[in-house]
């Protein structure tokens, strides 16, 4: 949203600042010792202490970016925008000589068009072209771009179910989904007003996704990139990311058996490869997180579409590749974000934790429960995760 605004001005609707202020913690679970975390509500001393016995590293926390007037190595907000850059500018100055050399210190007007959805259209197309033949993977039909209705009338006509995408979103927003089959007939006030909004929207057929996923890369200043883990995602009914499994398979399915070691690296490398054909480290250096799916095709067998969204930025999936390391071995988890009531999530977390309490050996967690967001009688959105050992029964939450 802030980078389809473009201004430095970019203020955030009230109820996404909430969500920013009060999920402010969780880059904590994949900072490094030592690093500064910007959270505008100061973590309860005792919710600190809990996450320290689970190894979680000793990091500052500082409630605003104006107490900061020291020399850094680098800044890494959630994304960059020329918001960001404008709220980080003093910062900026303070960095080190290789952090001013990365794409990410300077806003480019080239960048907007980037880091939209048109790009993960190019790589759909590479993909698509180099590598439709694998038995596994199956982009069969790339998704295209339309900035007339017309146009998109056109190509709709000969369309069953089609997904459509605002250029400029993430996290299941910005999206429309028409299925006549399910009653969900096109919107088209939701149409013009995403083309009046960003100038196009993006366009793919609807697949009968079985599961969400996404591969989580590392790109570095030289463009070489790193495979870094794969985060087995959570979503609701409306394609919103709500969290993730931690330790999966939780148990032998036909996915678990069909999304092997051997797939998955395989199709990493494929996303790899084809990455490098943008040259995106003239843009971007950090996190890539890119969401897939398995799905069945019309003759009922389990294919991976390897790219349904590129976020060019940290996102939730770092938070779960991060997470194995505070929980045993032998368990298995789940986390999840959801919304509350004013002073609803300190009750909750009261609750779990006296009906849920945490087992801990060995510095990890090896069942109970235990919140990922700090205790706020303000907080209207809270983050938790709930383990169990893989021989005791456990329910959906």
């Amino acid at each position: 949203m802030a980078i389809a605004n473009g201004l430095a001005s970019y203020t955030p609707p009230k109820s996404l600042m909430q969500f920013e202020n009060d999920l402010a913690f969780l880059p904590s679970f994949f900072a490094s010792e030592g690093d500064i975390v910007i959270t505008p509500e100061l973590p309860n001393p005792d919710f600190l202490a809990q996450w320290h016995k689970l190894r979680l590293p000793m990091i500052r926390y500082v409630d605003t970016l104006h107490n900061l007037d020291q020399a850094y190595n680098y800044i890494k907000p959630w994304s960059w925008t020329p918001a960001m850059h404008h709220k980080t500018k003093h910062l900026k100055q303070l960095s080190n000589p290789s952090f001013k050399q990365s794409p990410n210190f300077t806003w480019k007007q080239r960048n907007r068009d980037f880091f939209s959805r048109e790009t993960t259209n190019t790589i759909q197309r590479y993909l698509h072209h180099d590598y439709n033949y694998e038995n596994f993977i199956a982009l069969e039909t790339p998704a295209l771009s339309f900035n007339r209705l017309d146009e998109f009338d056109t190509w709709f006509d000969n369309q069953d179910a089609v997904i459509l995408k605002m250029p400029w979103s993430s996290s299941g927003r910005g999206i429309h989904v028409i299925n006549s089959s399910k009653g969900l007939g096109a919107n088209y006030q939701w149409i013009q007003g995403a083309l009046k909004q960003q100038g196009f929207i993006t366009a793919e057929p609807l697949l009968d996704k079985v599961f969400d996923f996404s591969f989580q890369f590392n790109l570095k200043q030289d463009g070489e990139i790193d495979f870094t883990g794969i985060s087995y995602s959570l979503n609701d009914d409306k394609q919103h990311f709500i969290g993730g499994s931690v330790n999966w398979p939780h148990h032998k399915d036909e996915i678990s058996k069909f999304l092997s070691v051997t797939i998955i690296n395989k199709a990493a490398n494929q996303l790899i490869n084809t990455l490098r054909k943008i040259e995106p480290h003239h843009y971007h250096e950090g996190p890539i997180g890119i969401d897939a799916i398995v799905y069945r095709n019309l003759d009922g067998q389990l294919k991976i579409h390897p790219c349904v969204d590129i976020n060019w930025r940290y996102n939730m999936g770092m938070v779960n590749i991060a997470l194995p390391k505070f929980i045993h071995d032998n368990s298995i988890g789940i986390w999840k974000i959801a919304s509350f009531h004013t002073g609803e999530w300190n009750k909750f977390t009261k609750q779990n934790q006296t009906s849920k309490p945490l087992l801990i050996a060995d510095g990890k967690i090896v069942s109970g429960f235990i919140n990922m967001t700090p205790p706020s009688t303000n907080a209207m959105f809270g983050v938790w995760m709930e383990v169990w050992e893989r021989t005791a029964p456990h329910g959906k939450t």
